[in-house]
């Protein structure tokens, strides 16, 4: 007997190895290594080129990127899949939010 949990996490794995596998990804992570967030409703958001975990509750997941930290926010957030410089996040999610570094010239945005 299949689960339809386990269904839709194989349906969104062929999702995101089609995303993956797309030339505008390879530029992305060879040439900008700026994170690619693909979010499916407001309930999984797949993140590849983050440089790790700086902070997981239920409620809050902070990644480091490569200029700064992305902030992912929710409620009952669990990591159902997790590799090197990608990751798999469900739950109900109610924001995404980039903080980016600074150097001594320029300007935080």
């Amino acid at each position: 007997m299949k689960s339809e949990g386990g269904d839709s996490v194989r349906k969104l794995r062929t999702i995101f190895e089609k995303i993956k596998n797309s030339k505008a990804n390879q530029l992305v992570a060879t040439h900008l290594e700026l994170p690619r967030i693909t979010m499916i409703g407001d309930i999984h958001v797949y993140i590849e080129n983050h440089r790790g975990i700086v902070r997981f509750t239920t409620n809050e997941i902070i990644l480091n990127i490569s200029h700064g930290f992305l902030n992912i926010k929710g409620s009952n957030l669990v990591i159902k899949m997790l590799l090197t410089s990608e990751i798999l996040i469900e739950g109900k999610l109610t924001a995404l939010e980039m903080d980016q570094l600074t150097t001594k010239n320029e300007v935080k945005s």
